[in-house]
């Protein structure tokens, strides 16, 4: 999967999750800025497992300091 497509998703679906538009998404941008709630990162996690097709932990959002870096080990673990 290309990492464009992956930013993407990211972009589009944090800025749908949170009412806001996806230009204002940066995916260098700590994870803890967006203050994402336990039902947002189990929607997103559930969206995220649709879209790649594997199984995603909600904890994955607490996991990674930014989105660049939870996408950069999403593209490890497809390879």
């Amino acid at each position: 999967m290309p990492k464009e497509q992956l930013e993407d998703w990211f972009k589009e679906n944090l800025a749908s999750e949170l009412a806001l538009k996806p230009h204002q998404i940066s995916l260098n941008s700590p994870i803890e800025d967006y203050r994402l709630d336990s039902l947002s990162s189990v929607s997103l996690s559930y969206s995220l497992e649709e879209f790649l097709g594997y199984e995603i932990e909600p904890t994955i959002f607490n996991e990674f300091e930014t989105v660049n870096e939870l996408i950069e080990w999403l593209l490890k673990k497809n390879n």
